[in-house]
């Protein structure tokens, strides 16, 4: 039986250096939704007429229009799956158990790396001269923004993981200026395997 794994980062982490990280130390491949959803949109085969017309009408894609995108190309890939980012949202996990089951692919786990200290790196990050730059540009506002969206994700992490199988969840605490490194990244990941 397949296997598949989620990613969840929190905001402002690197994506690229963990998804490879992972990848390569669970032998599966990277399943990018956002990137895989972007390339649907052009095609102009049924889904991606469906999901056009839902877009261009104002609405947000269904759980279920996502569900068979991401079954139909969970066929096309073999061996096993590192999700990234997600499900959002708990009607999202759920719509994503039922496309697992019914593909005959096991959830093994959810990775969840987060910031050990978010208020010290935001801190840290905006001392930077050259992220200071945007303070100077937009003020305090950009403060503001990064810390309700790293909130934002914070919460749909946690509201995902209080309905899920604990036994499941692999939380990798980070500090992303001392520990942003491949080999740091790897030996956590086998630390948690």
């Amino acid at each position: 039986m397949r296997k598949l794994n989620i990613l969840f980062l929190d905001w402002r982490l690197s994506r690229s250096l963990t998804e490879s990280s992972l990848s390569s130390e669970l032998n599966s491949s990277v399943f990018n939704l956002t990137k895989l959803l972007k390339e649907q949109l052009r095609n102009n085969d049924d889904l991606g007429k469906e999901m056009m017309k839902l877009l261009e009408g104002g609405e947000m894609l269904t759980t279920e229009i996502i569900g068979r995108f991401i079954s139909r190309n969970l066929k096309t890939i073999s061996g096993n799956i590192i999700l990234l980012e997600y499900p959002r949202t708990l009607e999202q996990y759920d719509g994503l158990k039922k496309v697992l089951k019914n593909d005959n692919i096991e959830l093994e786990n959810i990775w969840y790396f987060k910031q050990r200290e978010p208020n010290q790196f935001m801190k840290d990050h905006f001392e930077n001269p050259k992220e200071k730059q945007w303070i100077d540009k937009y003020g305090s506002e950009i403060i503001e923004k990064w810390e309700t969206e790293f909130k934002k994700r914070r919460e749909q992490i946690i509201e995902i993981q209080n309905a899920s199988d604990k036994t499941k969840w692999k939380i990798i605490e980070m500090d992303y200026v001392a520990d942003l490194s491949v080999e740091y990244i790897k030996q956590r990941i086998k630390d948690c395997a």
